[in-house]
């Protein structure tokens, strides 16, 4: 029996509107459970919306390191955040996605 994937999502943060960003990435992640998976939500991992950047971004790259995969929101093009999280995914082999319909479910 396999076990499923802790996928990181990964997208824009800064300077979105709270609930357009909440909504965003809690869709994700309900989707990824809905497959199966274990997602990491970086807002949850921060849980602090005043966080300075340089203080969420340490969260979040722990967070990544620990995880098998990532899923690259549509928006992750427009954030320094997801730019620096897809180096790091790369350069440390992990999987990469950047649509759902890439996403296979887990099968129990």
């Amino acid at each position: 029996m396999n076990k499923p994937l802790k996928i990181y999502i990964a997208g824009k943060v800064s300077g979105e509107p709270i609930a357009t960003c909440s909504m965003k990435f809690g869709m994700a992640q309900k989707e990824l459970e809905g497959l199966g998976h274990i997602a990491i939500n970086p807002l949850a991992l921060v849980n602090n919306w005043k966080a300075p950047w340089p203080e969420a971004m340490k969260i979040c790259i722990k967070g990544l390191m620990d995880c098998d995969a990532v899923l690259f929101l549509p928006c992750h093009t427009e954030s320094e955040g997801a730019k620096l999280e897809l180096l790091l995914a790369n350069k440390t082999q992990l999987i990469t996605f950047f649509n759902l319909s890439q996403i296979a479910p887990h099968e129990k």
